[in-house]
C-alpha cells in the first residue's frame, strides 16, 4: 500500500476521535449525502421511465416496493452490525479483528441474498405480490413479476457494495462509497432508456439496467479495496475453500443487525398494508404514494446520509469511551440535517409540480401527490430525531431500541392512523398518517435514548474505575 494513502487513511481515522466534531461530521456527511442522493436517483429514474409505460406499470412498481425494502432491510441489518463492530474494533486499535468482522459480514450478506430466489418462479412470485396488494390483477402481476425477476441476479453485487462501503466509512472515508454509487447510478441512467424503450424490455429493462450498474460499481469498489483500504475484503472470501472463520462473527453481527432488519422490515410490512388500503381508492392512489415516496426520498437523503456518517463516528468513540464527543456528534448531526432539510422541504412545499411532472401522471394522481407531500413535510422534525437516535442505537449495539421505535411508527401507529384518516376524510385525508406515526416513533426513540445515555455513562465510569 502506498505510504501516502496509508497516511491519509490514518488521519481520517484520527479525525473520528480527535478532530473538530462539526468539521469531521461535515466532511464525512457531505459525500455520504451525495451517495444517498445518487442512490435515490436510480430509483427515481427507474420510476420516471416506468411511469411513462402507463399507470398500471407504475402501480406494479409500487406493489413491488416492499420487496425492495425487505431486501435492503437485510442488507442494512448486516451493514449496521458490521459498521458497529468494525468501528468499535478500530476505536480499540484492533485492525485484524475489524477485517475478520467485515469478511464475516460479507459472507452473511451473500447467504441472505439467496432469500430472493423465489422471485425467479412465477407461482411463488405471484403469491408474494398478491399478499402485497396485487389482488390477482393481471395488469399488475405481469409487469411486477418481470421487474422482480432480476432481484436474485442483482443481490450478490448489492451485497458486496453494501458491506464494502460500510468498511470504507468505518475508516473515515465517505468519498469512495460516493464514487461507487455514482458509477452504479450513472450506468443505470444511461442504460435505462436503452433497455426499456430501445430494446423494448419495458419494466424489466429498468431492473436489468440496475443490475449492470451494480456490477460496474462492484468492480470499482474491489479495485479500491486492493489499493486504498487498510481492511481488505475479497469479493469471494470463500475461495478456494470455505473456512470456519467466515461465519465466526455472524452471531455478533446478527445481535446488532437483526433488530435493524426487523426495523426496516416493519416499514415494508406497513407499506404493503398501506397499498392494500390505497388500492381500494384505485390505481391513481397507489401511484400517488409511489410518486410521493420517490420525491420525498430526496429530502430523506440528507438525514440518511448524515446518519450513515454519524454511525461509524459514534461507534468509534463508543469504543474509545468518549460519551461527551458522542453527544456532541449527535447535536452536530441534528444541526446539519435540520439546515439542509429546511431548504429541501421549502422547495418541495412550494414547487411540488416541478417534480411530479416528471412522472407524467393523471390529474387525479398528481393532485393526491401534492397533498401527500405537503402533509408529510410536517413530520420532518420527528424524522430527524428518530434517525439520529437510531444511529446511536446501532453504533452502541442497542439496535433493539430502534426496532421497537420503528415498529411503533410503522405498524402500531401508521396502519391504524391510515385506516382512521381514510375513514374520516377518504383518499385526501389518509396522508395524515405520516406526521401521526413519525411523532410517536420519535417519542419512543427519545425515551429509549435517555435510558441508554444514562447507562453508557455509568458503564464508562465503572470501566474507568476498574482500570484505575
Amino acid at each position: 500500500m502506498p505510504l501516502m494513502t496509508a497516511h491519509n487513511k490514518t488521519n481520517k481515522q484520527q479525525d473520528l476521535g480527535n478532530g473538530p466534531v462539526m468539521g469531521t461530521l461535515l466532511r464525512m456527511s457531505l459525500p455520504a449525502i451525495g451517495m444517498m442522493f445518487l442512490n435515490t436517483l436510480v430509483f427515481l429514474v427507474d420510476s420516471i421511465y416506468v411511469s411513462w409505460l402507463g399507470e398500471a406499470q407504475m402501480a406494479a412498481m409500487s406493489i413491488s416496493l416492499p420487496i425492495a425494502i425487505t431486501f435492503f432491510a437485510f442488507m442494512e441489518g448486516v451493514g449496521g452490525g458490521t459498521t458497529a463492530l468494525v468501528g468499535q474494533s478500530l476505536g480499540r486499535g484492533n485492525r485484524r479483528e475489524a477485517r475478520m468482522i467485515a469478511i464475516s459480514g460479507l459472507v452473511l450478506a451473500y447467504a441472505l441474498s439467496t432469500l430472493t430466489l423465489p422471485l425467479l418462479l412465477k407461482g411463488s412470485s405471484h403469491a408474494i405480490l398478491n399478499s402485497l396488494g396485487a389482488m390477482g390483477n393481471p395488469d399488475i402481476l405481469g409487469p411486477a413479476f418481470a421487474y422482480n425477476f432480476w432481484w436474485p441476479l442483482t443481490a450478490p453485487f448489492v451485497s458486496y457494495t453494501f458491506v464494502g462501503c460500510c468498511v470504507f466509512r468505518c475508516q473515515g472515508d465517505t468519498v469512495t462509497p460516493l464514487i461507487t454509487l455514482a458509477i452504479a447510478n450513472l450506468v443505470n441512467v444511461v442504460l435505462d432508456p436503452i433497455f426499456i424503450f430501445l430494446f423494448g424490455w419495458g419494466i424489466a429493462g429498468a431492473a436489468a439496467a440496475t443490475m449492470v450498474g451494480r456490477m460496474c460499481a462492484c468492480a470499482y469498489l474491489f479495485y479500491k479495496m486492493k489499493h486504498a483500504s487498510g481492511i481488505f475484503v475479497p469479493i469471494a472470501p470463500f475461495y478456494p475453500k470455505p473456512r470456519r472463520s467466515l461465519v465466526a462473527h455472524w452471531k455478533r453481527i446478527s445481535v446488532v443487525g437483526f433488530p435493524v432488519t426487523l426495523s426496516t422490515g416493519s416499514v415494508a410490512i406497513g407499506f404493503g398494508w398501506l397499498n392494500t388500503i390505497l388500492a381500494g381508492f384505485g390505481n391513481h392512489a397507489v401511484a400517488a404514494v409511489m410518486m410521493c415516496i420517490r420525491i420525498e426520498d430526496f429530502a430523506f437523503t440528507v438525514i440518511v446520509g448524515v446518519c450513515s456518517a454519524l454511525t461509524p463516528f459514534l461507534a468509534f468513540n463508543y469504543g474509545r469511551r468518549d460519551l461527551p464527543r458522542m453527544i456532541e456528534g449527535m447535536k452536530a448531526a441534528a444541526v446539519i440535517s435540520s439546515g439542509i432539510m429546511l431548504v429541501f422541504g421549502s422547495i418541495l412545499f412550494l414547487f411540488p409540480h416541478l417534480f411530479i411532472a416528471l412522472f407524467r401522471p393523471s390529474k387525479a394522481a398528481a393532485d393526491l401527490t401534492v397533498l401527500a407531500i405537503r402533509i408529510a413535510l410536517s413530520a420532518y422534525p420527528f424524522t430527524i430525531t428518530q434517525f439520529i437516535l437510531g444511529a446511536l442505537f446501532v453504533a452502541t449495539g442497542y439496535s433493539a431500541f430502534g426496532t421497537v421505535s420503528q415498529v411503533v411508527r410503522s405498524l402500531l401507529i401508521r396502519i391504524p392512523a391510515a385506516y382512521f384518516f381514510a375513514g374520516l376524510w377518504g383518499e385526501r385525508g389518509i396522508w395524515w398518517f405520516q406526521p401521526a406515526s413519525w411523532s410517536c416513533g420519535a417519542l419512543a426513540s427519545w425515551l429509549f435514548a435517555m435510558y441508554l445515555i444514562k447507562k453508557i455513562r455509568n458503564d464508562f465510569m465503572l470501566a474507568a474505575m476498574k482500570e484505575a
